[in-house]
């Protein structure tokens, strides 16, 4: 953080203090929304990507450099990112030991995009798509749902189920929590595009009742 000013470090110490919440959430078992959380992560990224020039082949890829559209966008201020070491250093300072790095571990690096890309999404590279929607946040949401990242075999895990699913079509209408709670709370199967708008006019009656 040596290029940091002043500004900047307010901000990251400002994400640090609302991040530190999430130590006190332990929703850690499978529930459907997390998945359509990931899902929705998926869609909002490949709109990005394409964006950026991304041809659409080989969408599957699950590298580090695939997820990290800094790379895209390729900034000049990007030797300014936090580093993913230092992130998830203060993160488990906090006491957020679930926030780790390694092959089989996303988590860090996932906090390091969400991260900075909520530092620096006022920067001309990402305001001037000003139309996509950020890809990140929906981690957050997965976060504070009690979701977990992993890779084993080359596929990712999402809460110990493994995730074989890609669909860069897939809309989720909302992330309210309220909204997310009623697909758990409806689903006995996993829900399709179709079964998600569905259950999202049901539930939007309902709101009207109320």
């Amino acid at each position: 953080m040596a290029q940091f000013n002043e500004v900047l470090k307010e901000k990251y110490q400002v994400l640090l203090k609302k991040l530190s919440e999430l130590k006190n959430i332990n929703e850690y078992n499978f529930t459907f929304s997390k998945i359509l959380i990931f899902r929705e992560y998926q869609s909002r990224l490949y709109d990005w990507k394409v964006t950026a020039g991304y041809d659409g082949h080989d969408f599957f890829n699950k590298r580090n450099d695939y997820h990290n559209l800094f790379l895209d966008i390729n900034p000049t201020w990007l030797d300014e990112l936090i580093d993913e070491k230092q992130i998830v250093q203060d993160l488990n300072d906090l006491g957020l030991d679930f926030i780790r790095s390694g092959f089989r571990e996303f988590s860090g690096f996932f906090m390091y995009l969400y991260i900075n890309w909520e530092i620096f999404k006022d920067r001309d590279e990402v305001k001037i798509h000003g139309n996509l929607l950020n890809p990140y946040e929906m981690i957050y949401h997965l976060f504070c749902r009690g979701g977990r990242i992993y890779r084993s075999d080359n596929k990712f895990v999402i809460n110990e189920i493994t995730y074989l699913k890609y669909d860069n079509d897939f809309k989720l209408p909302s992330t309210d929590d309220r909204f997310l709670d009623f697909i758990d709370k409806l689903s006995n199967s996993f829900p399709n595009q179709e079964k998600v708008n569905q259950l999202w006019e049901q539930f939007n009656k309902l709101e009207v009742r109320c």
